[in-house]
């Protein structure tokens, strides 16, 4: 008896101290999908259990559904620790809501929300929906995971179709389904579980790519009109036939369109007049594919209202170009950070964005009709990716450019006055491009004053430096680069060791990687990071440079580091440059990847000029 009540004891603290790890856990989530007579019955069971405070986060919910996807059957309770129901959800504890309310724009695109909240912990939170969809172009994409920070205890997902019902099936990190037929239908189920919760790395990649997944699609769908994810021509075939009738323009339109490009000749010259028009006539209002539906607003919609979200924005500049002879094809993309790889043995809806390609005789554009920023310039946001071209009869993948080194350079041009009184100043003068020239076009387009001198004082001032003051400089309008020059005080740069002054390199800011020994996923640089400094030093007056200062250089198939030294004028000049290349780095050459930056960091920390007082 004793023997099992400590057996008893040690499961209960291995269960409270499990629970204790997380601030939620997903005890079980049942899914079970129904297709009958072209129409689909989804039935959602989940389970949540709120260990803490923290954890409630959890008990909001929100079901989004629209005029093709009706939801029903709301219900939820609480459970105690004991498993006692200590309060069930009622009506009116359940609000629906507009998913814009400003805009008319998606006015059939809704939310119902509830939260199921209780103050002694922990607590379990149990609710189940039902959703109906007439037109669907996905069976499921079940995802049994509520954060990756969350195990999922169990759970499971059946769906029953009819014999003759043909699907394309992609399973990742689940059993494989189990099957079962009976009088003319066939049931597949799936069970997974996410114990193995993961921590996002420095630069890893997406960690879709580590969670539980089964995606299912249809091969023949109904949505808007008949379509087929047989191949990728047939779902492009389908994607076309939903932008055939929403390009016209109004006549007022095209007036407007002629009067802009009068006495133009050169094509991209006219391309880039339109595109102004558009980044200053029209709005865009972020919706993201999923819950806007795939047939964009018409483009007589967008010309009378001025605002659209990018599949609306990018029909409205094509049906432009296509006013003035100018074809161009409206594009699919995952677009965002970290890059999502589309799986091509899969033809399927696999964005969240849409720009337009726009072939030209002399080059090739790519716009994005949601950006306020340069003229044929994707940013980090689409940059080095796979995409999905619409063509008449011709849909094909295709890619976008990728960002040279020299398209995200970093340039700092920094000048070090020593002050006995007052410590030191520095000047600095720094260019950006690539993702930190988006950062502070950004600021510079969105935020007040007193936000913006945080946000630079935070994210851009050197660590040990004082801000006194900035001034942040646009380039012209389609150039994709900014200046921020500042000033600053530290008292870390020269320091003095009786008649010697030593006089520290200011290192580049180089991401902080994890050690060999605890990394646990790959590499993904979806774009170069290249840096270069000037950095002109002021000799103590009365002193001179008394330690040999050699040039060095490091170059593998990871990077380039090289630094190197002129002096004249009583000043001391370091040139350094730094390149980390794009790429795609397994674990099993992470220790190689690493011991590069390592070696890079190590020298930059242990470079010094020495000088010394002469007598």
């Amino acid at each position: 008896m004793i023997r099992l009540l400590i057996i008893l004891f040690s499961i209960l603290s291995l269960t409270t101290l499990f629970a204790q790890k997380y601030e939620a856990e997903l005890v079980n989530t049942v899914t079970h999908i129904s297709i009958k007579n072209g129409k689909l019955v989804k039935t959602v069971t989940v389970e949540i259990k709120i260990n803490n405070r923290a954890g409630e986060k959890y008990t909001r919910v929100s079901i989004p559904f629209s005029s093709m996807e009706k939801v029903s059957g709301i219900e939820g309770y609480i459970k105690d620790n004991q498993g006692e129901i200590v309060r069930k959800l009622k009506k009116n504890d359940i609000t629906e809501r507009s998913f814009i309310s400003d805009f008319s724009f998606y006015e059939d695109h809704f939310i119902k929300e509830f939260t199921l909240k209780h103050n002694n912990y922990p607590y379990t939170v149990v609710y189940s929906y039902q959703v109906q969809e007439d037109e669907f172009i996905y069976v499921d994409y079940w995802l049994p995971v509520i954060d990756i920070k969350v195990p999922t205890l169990q759970a499971s997902l059946t769906v029953e179709v009819p014999n003759d019902y043909k699907m394309a099936i992609r399973e990742q990190f689940v059993g494989h389904y189990k099957t079962s037929s009976y009088e003319s239908k066939i049931k597949y189920t799936w069970n997974a579980s996410f114990n193995e919760v993961i921590e996002p790395e420095t630069f890893s990649p997406p960690m879709l790519n580590y969670l539980p997944s089964v995606v299912i699609v249809p091969q023949e769908f109904n949505y808007e009109t008949d379509g087929s994810f047989s191949t990728w021509k047939s779902y492009g075939d389908w994607q076309y036939q939903l932008l055939e009738d929403i390009e016209e323009l109004p006549e007022s339109e095209k007036t407007k369109i002629y009067t802009l490009i009068r006495g133009m000749d050169h094509p991209v010259d006219k391309i880039k007049t339109l595109y102004h028009y558009l980044q200053d006539e029209t709005r865009y209002i972020n919706i993201s594919i999923e819950t806007g539906g795939l047939k964009p607003h018409s483009a007589a919609y967008v010309a009378k209202n001025k605002y659209g979200d990018c599949k609306a924005l990018t029909n409205y500049f094509k049906s432009v170009l296509n006013t003035i002879g100018i074809p161009s094809y409206y594009t699919k993309v995952w677009a965002g950070d970290p890059i999502r790889s589309i799986d091509k043995s899969m033809p399927s809806q696999q964005s969240n964005h849409v720009i337009l390609y726009v072939p030209i005789e002399s080059d090739t554009l790519w716009l994005d009709c949601t950006s306020d920023g340069p003229f044929n310039y994707l940013g980090t946001f689409s940059q080095n990716r796979e995409v999905f071209i619409i063509e008449k009869n011709n849909s094909h993948l295709a890619w976008t450019p990728a960002f040279s080194p020299n398209e995200v350079l970093e340039t700092r041009r920094i000048k070090f006055f020593p002050d006995n009184i007052n410590g030191l100043k520095a000047q600095f003068e720094n260019t950006y491009k690539g993702g930190q020239y988006e950062s502070l076009f950004s600021a510079s387009h969105a935020m007040s004053e007193s936000r913006k001198l945080s946000f630079i004082r935070d994210h851009f001032v050197e660590k040990g430096f004082e801000l006194l003051d900035f001034n942040l400089k646009e380039a012209p309008r389609d150039s994709a680069v900014i200046h921020l020059s500042y000033s600053a005080g530290s008292d870390n740069i020269y320091k003095d060791y009786g008649n010697e002054t030593l006089i520290k390199i200011l290192p580049f800011s180089i991401p902080e990687f994890e050690k060999p020994g605890t990394r646990k996923l790959p590499v993904q640089l979806d774009y170069p990071i290249s840096k270069t400094d000037t950095l002109e030093y002021s000799i103590p007056v009365g002193n001179k440079v008394s330690n040999t200062l050699q040039p060095q250089h490091i170059e593998n198939k990871y990077g380039d580091y090289a630094i190197e030294f002129q002096e004249y004028d009583n000043k001391i000049v370091v040139i350094k440059s730094f390149l980390l290349h794009s790429g795609e780095y397994g674990i099993e050459e992470y220790e190689d990847f690493y011991n590069f930056i390592t070696e890079v960091k190590k020298l930059e920390k242990s470079t010094y000029i020495v000088t010394t007082q002469q007598r």
